[in-house]
């Protein structure tokens, strides 16, 4: 099993928690938030995006301003 560290986001429709696995970094299986998330990791946040949430809607992380976004779902 490979080695990753986590980002925690939430949905911004429903508030769900999501995990969003990231190779970036020194992968030691660390958690981190938006907010606290060094850029080497936040670098490679969406390598499984878009995840779908329980609440219908595709999310992905923007990377540059650390949210979570819902995706146009006619363009995945």
């Amino acid at each position: 099993m490979g080695m990753f560290d986590s980002i925690i986001a939430y949905c911004p429709k429903c508030g769900r928690k999501h995990y969003f696995q990231s190779k970036g970094g020194e992968c030691n299986l660390f958690e981190y938030s938006l907010d606290n998330a060094p850029d080497d990791v936040m670098s490679d946040a969406n390598r499984h995006s878009p995840v779908r949430c329980d609440c219908g809607s595709l999310l992905e992380i923007d990377i540059q301003n650390r949210t979570v976004i819902i995706l146009n779902q006619d363009k995945v």
